[in-house]
């Protein structure tokens, strides 16, 4: 399946998969949420879905006649499912199943997929708390699970918390600060942190004392910077007789 939307619908349905009745009930209102999209959405990907036979259809018959019967959804997938008697099927691309009976699994299917689900969004929260800044969180959650696919979340998470460290430390204004989904979709957990560079006070690191008056005016002034940071100038200033060490 390489529809992710559609992908994140079906793995809502799997989430509300009842498996003593062999249906899922969920609302299109908490797919869209699941599945970060809209209404419309949901629907078109649930007809996607029931053509390519992951899902099939339950429609029931109100007794009145008038009303519309909610939808319930069969899980292919989840093998063991049979169908009892009052249990009819359809033409179409995928099961459309007219329930008048009962459907009952013949044993507890793989939940594998729910367990997955569940997994991703708690290691999501724990990414999203370690965010220094908490915007869009919709679109971070769709560009987490994007790189969760080939890398490990939770080295995603502790990268982020180092990265929330680092804006701390450096005290970086929050306009600059980027934005979780920016940070993820940019492999922003490769980078490395800039060494901070020594301070030269003013002094160009070409610059070479050109007699004795000028190297002692300026390592006077400063002699332990220049023994750690231009170990060519003392021993230029030895080699003149100029430094007695």
């Amino acid at each position: 399946l390489n529809d992710s939307v559609a992908k994140l619908v079906l793995i809502g349905i799997a989430d509300r998969y009842n498996p003593e009745y062999g249906y899922a009930y969920p609302a299109v209102s908490w797919l869209a949420k699941v599945a970060d999209c809209s209404d419309r959405t949901v629907q078109r990907k649930i007809i996607f879905l029931e053509e390519y036979g992951f899902i099939g259809i339950m429609r029931s018959h109100p007794k009145d006649g008038r009303t519309k019967g909610a939808n319930k959804y069969s899980l292919p997938m989840l093998e063991g499912v049979t169908q009892c008697q009052g249990v009819t099927k359809s033409g179409g691309g995928g099961d459309t199943l007219d329930v008048g009976g009962v459907v009952t699994p013949k044993s507890h299917p793989n939940n594998r997929t729910i367990d997955n689900y569940n997994n991703m969004i708690s290691l999501f929260d724990l990414f999203w708390e370690a965010c220094p800044k908490k915007v869009g969180k919709k679109h971070a959650l769709s560009a987490f699970k994007t790189a969760a696919k080939h890398n490990d979340p939770e080295m995603l998470i502790k990268a982020m918390t180092a990265y929330a460290d680092l804006v701390k430390r450096k005290a970086i204004e929050p306009r600059y600060i980027k934005h979780p989904s920016t940070w993820l979709n940019g492999g922003c957990w490769e980078d490395e942190e800039e060494q901070p560079q020594p301070e030269n006070y003013g002094v160009s690191q070409r610059w070479m004392p050109r007699s004795e008056a000028e190297f002692h005016a300026k390592f006077d002034q400063m002699p332990d910077w220049y023994r750690l940071n231009r170990p060519d100038v003392i021993t230029l200033a030895k080699e003149a007789g100029w430094l007695d060490e």
